[in-house]
């Protein structure tokens, strides 16, 4: 499982709100045989948006490797804590998150199911693998969107991602 460190800066300029939002995740060792494993974009960078806008951007690249030899399948699993500004309390909570698959490309003999949520509140499945034989995986693209709220304050939100497969 690989966890995205957020951090969302939100900093007034002009009667518009700037957000930032960079992620961070630890290296996946290079799957072995036998294994399932998710490597996910070690950073990212969301931009700039005013309060009360939505800002979306491209992860990057996430990909599935299934050395397990088996058929079994698996499923790519998203939950997003809330960004939290600890220094005035205010908060971007999950349901402002989205995430959007986009192309799936699978390697190997697989059948592939994309499921962009809408809300990111609880473990959500955003790609499904069935009917898989031998050696297996899938590589996308997802987008981030973030509603940011029109009364959001300035300063620094701090969250979590987390990307699991199972």
């Amino acid at each position: 499982m690989a966890a995205l460190g957020l951090s969302l800066l939100v900093a007034e300029q002009a009667r518009a709100t700037d957000v930032t939002l960079t992620v961070s995740t630890p290296s996946t060792p290079p799957p072995t045989a036998g294994s399932l494993t998710i490597s996910v974009p070690a950073t990212f960078n969301l931009g700039t948006a005013s309060a009360g806008s939505t800002i979306s951007v491209s992860m990057g690249s996430v990909t599935v490797a299934d050395t397990r030899g088996t058929s079994a399948g698996w499923t790519v699993g998203v939950i997003a804590s809330a960004l939290t500004n600890t220094t005035v309390g205010n908060t971007i909570i999950p349901t402002a998150m989205s995430y959007t698959t986009g192309v799936i490309t699978p390697s190997g003999t697989v059948t592939m199911v994309e499921q962009d949520q809408t809300n990111l509140t609880g473990v959500v499945p955003v790609a499904t693998a069935s009917l898989g034989s031998g050696h297996f995986g899938a590589t996308w693209a997802p987008t981030l969107t973030v509603v940011i709220p029109s009364a959001a304050a300035d300063g620094l939100y701090t969250g979590t991602i987390t990307q699991s497969v199972a």
